[in-house]
């Protein structure tokens, strides 16, 4: 599994269209149309959609097996139509991490409800996707929260971890939230880009060694 900010090999999007054995189109997803027959949603979730859940979510989707896991971004309070914020942009490309070509998308119950698993930029997000569904709670984390939980607990398939994730929370850590960077300089925007890609890494390195 390549790491993000590694030049050696390029990043190659998934290309046409996977049916399932069926023959018919899998499911919609986190995304809202799913083309891959993947196994898992991961939905990521900020307040604007513009800087920190934009940059997990491409991290997350360069390092994560596409075949295997969808995942998809939205804001509590998102401007619709809004590209991603060019400083956070431009540590996507430090980094050597494709930048999404997509804009800001309000955070709906059916995107949470699809979502296997919701990574949050702040506790106060967590608790707006609780809003929308109570019922979400076992599979709801901040990203440093449960990259930092995912390391605590054993499992074999990502439904086990997400479950003994759950049970640990008690263990997990207490500084969990991500600072807004919009409109901050340019120091500030690389240094939650830094802890967005520490936690995304570790993540994705216990979820490579998942067998289903």
């Amino acid at each position: 599994m390549r790491c993000a900010g590694s030049p050696s090999t390029p990043w190659v999007p998934p290309k046409g269209e996977v049916r399932g054995e069926s023959g018919q189109r899998p499911r919609p997803g986190v995304s809202g149309s799913r083309l891959l027959p993947v196994s898992h949603g991961i939905l990521v979730v900020c307040t604007a959609n513009v800087c920190r859940s934009p940059v997990m979510e491409a991290m997350l989707a360069q390092l994560l097996d596409p075949t295997r896991f969808e995942v998809a971004s939205a804001g509590v309070m998102a401007p619709r139509g809004t590209p991603i914020d060019p400083e956070s942009a431009a540590q996507l490309r430090a980094r050597n991490v494709p930048v999404p070509e997509r804009t800001a998308r309000q955070l709906k119950r059916d995107l949470v409800t699809a979502a296997d698993l919701v990574l949050t930029a702040t506790r106060a997000h967590r608790a707006d996707v609780l809003d929308l569904d109570p019922r979400a709670l076992r599979r709801t984390f901040t990203l440093v929260e449960f990259a930092a939980l995912c390391t605590q607990v054993e499992a074999t398939d990502f439904a086990g971890l997400v479950a003994a994730a759950a049970t640990e929370r008690s263990r997990g850590p207490r500084d969990v939230d991500l600072i807004d960077p919009i409109g901050q300089p340019t120091e500030v925007h690389a240094e939650v880009a830094a802890r967005i890609e520490t936690a995304v890494r570790t993540i994705a390195e216990v979820l490579g060694r998942l067998e289903g």
